[in-house]
C-alpha cells in the first residue's frame, strides 16, 4: 500500500522543485497543477492502488506507467511522444550515424508495426515497401501489438543477413511477403542529383538531417560545374528534420535577410525567428527553381517550399503537402527516455500555419491520410483562411503547402497490380536485372542520357523476364500483366540503370515515366516569370 503514496510524493515534490527551479511554470500554471494534483492525480493513484491490490498477476510498473506517459501524450496531438531510453538511440541514428537493418521510418499504430516511410536507397526501398504497409508477421511470428524496441531488435541487423516480412496493404485481400537482406542504410540525405539536360538539374532530398545543406550545396556546385542553368528539386515523400537545415536550404534560394519560418506557442507572441542568411551562406542563387511536393512531404520540407512560394521564388508542383507544423522540444528524463511536447506552431512567411486539423482523429486516422490527396482539396476555399505572397498571389491556410500547379499522378502515387506486387516480393525486377546486366556489359559504355534515348525494353525482353519468374514457379494473372506492361518495362530499365550507374540511374528513368516530374520540365517558363513578381531588397 505504500509504494502508490510513494509515487505520488515522488510526483507531487517534481511539480514542487521544477516550479521552485523556474522550469515551464508559471505562476498561473503552477495553479493549475495544484488543481490537478488535488484531483487528477488522486484518481490516478486510486487506480493505481486499486491495480496493486486487485490485479491477477504481479505488475510490471515501468511498462504501465510508460504507457500511461504515452497515452496521456497521445490525448494532446499527433506528435507529442514520449521515447522510450532504447527509442533514443535509434532517433538520433536517423539524423547523424550510419546503422545496418532494413531501412524503414516506423511508427506502432493501434498494435500495428506501420511503415511511415521507406528510407530511399534501402532494402525496403528496393523491394516496394510503401508507407502506410503494415507488418503484422516477421520471421513467421505474429507482429501485432509489438513494441518500439522490440522492432529494433527483430528488423536491425548485421548486413547480409535476413529477415522475412508478411504486409498488409491497402487495396489487396491477401498479405504480401517480403524477405529484406539488412544492409548498410544510407545516411546521405541527397538521394541523388544529376543534370536532366544540358540546362538543367535535379536534386532529391529525401531528409533534413545535420548534412543536408552542405549535401545540397556539394551537389549544387556539381551540377553548376555541369552548366546547370534551372533547377527542380524533389522534396516528395520528405517527412523533414532539422529545422536550422531546412532554413540553411532555403537561403540558398532566397537572398537578402528575409524571414523564412517563425514560432507562435500558446501566449500568441513570436518565439522564435528564422531568416535566410541567419546561419550564413556561400551563394544565393537566382536561376529558375522548381519544387516537387506530395502527401509525404512534411514539416521542414514545408517549410521550404512554404518561404519559396511565399516570396514567389520558384514554383510549386505536385500535391497538397501533409500539413505538419507543430513545434515539439525534446526533454530528457532521468532513466535515458524522453518527452516531444509541442510548445508551439509554425508559420511561415505569409502567416500560414502549415498544421492541419487534427480535432477528434485517432492516430490512424491522421495517417491513414498520407494516402489520401484529396483531404485538403476537397476543403472549399471560403472555408480556409486566406493571405497572400510577397507578389500578392492568393495562397490558402488550412493545412500543408498547396502546390501552384497540381499534378497528382506520379511513379509514387501508381497502384501496380497484385501480380507485379508479387514480383517486388521477391526481388525479380533486380535479380533479372543484376543476371542481364552481367551477360551485356556493353550497355554500361555508354552515357546514362544516351542509354535513356536509346534503349528500349521490348516485348522480347519483357517476355524473357516474365517467363524468367516463371520457372521462379510465379503463379501471375494474364490480366495483371497486361495491366502493368508499361510499367514493368520502365521498372526493369530503371534496375538495368541501377546496375550501371547506381540510383542516378534508377531515378533517371524513373521520373522520365513520372508524370510530376515530366510535367515540371514544361512549366520552366512559368518558374521564371513568377520569380520577377517579387521585387528583393
Amino acid at each position: 500500500m505504500k509504494r502508490p503514496k510513494r509515487l505520488a510524493a515522488i510526483f507531487i515534490f517534481g511539480i514542487v522543485l521544477l516550479s521552485t527551479l523556474g522550469i515551464l511554470f508559471t505562476p498561473k500554471l503552477f495553479a493549475d497543477l495544484q488543481g490537478l494534483t488535488r484531483q487528477q492525480i488522486k484518481k490516478f493513484m486510486s487506480v493505481v492502488q486499486l491495480v496493486q491490490i486487485y490485479y491477477v498477476e504481479p505488475v510490471e510498473w515501468d511498462k504501465t506507467i510508460e504507457g500511461a506517459i504515452s497515452g496521456m501524450l497521445e490525448k494532446l496531438d499527433p506528435h507529442s511522444v514520449y521515447i522510450p531510453a532504447e527509442k533514443m538511440k535509434e532517433v538520433k541514428e536517423n539524423f547523424s550515424a550510419k546503422f545496418e537493418g532494413i531501412g524503414i521510418q516506423f511508427d506502432v499504430i493501434d498494435g500495428y508495426l506501420t511503415v511511415i516511410a521507406p528510407i530511399e536507397g534501402s532494402p525496403s526501398d528496393r523491394l516496394g515497401i510503401r508507407s502506410g504497409d503494415r507488418i503484422i508477421k516477421i520471421n513467421g511470428k505474429s507482429a501485432i501489438g509489438i513494441t518500439r524496441e522490440e522492432v529494433i531488435k527483430k528488423l536491425r541487423g548485421p548486413k547480409g543477413t535476413t529477415v522475412k516480412v508478411t504486409i498488409l496493404r491497402e487495396g489487396l485481400e491477401e498479405p504480401l511477403e517480403f524477405t529484406i537482406v539488412r544492409d548498410v542504410i544510407p545516411i546521405r540525405t541527397v538521394t541523388t542529383r544529376f543534370m536532366v539536360d544540358d540546362s538543367t538539374g535535379y536534386i532529391k532530398v529525401n531528409r533534413f538531417a545535420a548534412t543536408t545543406s552542405e549535401e545540397v550545396e556539394e551537389a549544387l556546385v556539381e551540377l553548376e560545374r555541369q552548366n546547370m542553368k534551372r533547377l527542380i528539386l524533389d522534396l516528395r515523400n520528405n517527412p523533414g528534420g532539422y529545422l536550422h537545415e531546412a532554413v540553411k536550404l532555403a537561403g540558398k534560394f532566397i537572398p537578402g535577410h528575409r524571414l523564412i519560418v517563425y514560432t507562435q506557442g500558446r501566449s500568441g507572441k513570436i518565439e522564435d525567428e528564422y531568416y535566410s542568411d541567419q546561419f550564413g551562406r556561400r551563394l544565393v542563387r537566382t536561376y529558375p527553381l522548381i519544387v516537387l511536393i506530395d502527401r509525404g512531404s512534411a514539416s521542414a520540407s514545408e517549410i521550404v517550399a512554404g518561404a519559396i512560394q511565399d516570396y514567389d521564388r520558384g514554383l510549386i508542383v505536385g500535391t497538397n503537402s501533409f500539413g505538419k507544423g507543430l513545434v515539439q522540444k525534446e526533454f530528457a528524463l532521468n532513466d535515458g527516455s524522453a518527452v516531444r511536447i509541442t510548445t508551439a506552431k509554425y508559420y511561415i512567411p505569409s502567416g500560414r500555419c502549415i498544421q492541419r486539423d487534427y480535432k477528434g482523429k485517432s492516430l490512424q486516422e491522421y495517417y491513414s491520410e498520407l494516402n489520401d490527396t484529396t483531404a485538403v482539396d476537397t476543403l472549399a476555399k471560403e472555408d480556409r483562411p486566406l493571405y497572400y505572397t510577397k507578389g500578392g498571389r492568393p495562397v490558402y491556410g488550412g493545412g500543408g503547402i498547396h502546390p501552384d500547379v497540381v499534378i497528382k499522378e506520379s511513379y509514387f502515387t501508381y497502384r501496380m497490380t497484385p501480380s507485379v506486387s508479387k514480383l517486388f516480393q521477391k526481388r525479380m525486377f533486380f535479380v533479372y536485372a543484376a543476371e542481364y546486366a552481367a551477360r551485356h556489359k556493353d550497355l554500361g559504355r555508354t552515357t546514362l542520357r544516351k542509354f535513356q534515348q536509346t534503349f528500349q525494353v521490348d516485348d522480347a525482353l519483357l517476355n524473357d523476364f516474365l517467363e524468367y519468374c516463371r520457372k521462379k514457379d510465379l503463379k501471375l494473372k494474364p490480366e495483371d500483366l497486361e495491366k502493368d506492361r508499361e510499367f514493368m518495362k520502365v521498372q526493369l530499365k530503371a534496375e538495368l540503370a541501377r546496375e550501371f550507374w547506381g540510383n542516378d540511374g534508377y531515378y533517371y528513368v524513373i521520373l522520365h515515366w513520372d508524370k510530376q516530374f515530366t510535367s515540371a520540365l514544361k512549366l520552366f517558363n512559368r518558374a521564371e516569370k513568377l520569380a520577377h513578381l517579387n521585387k528583393y531588397e
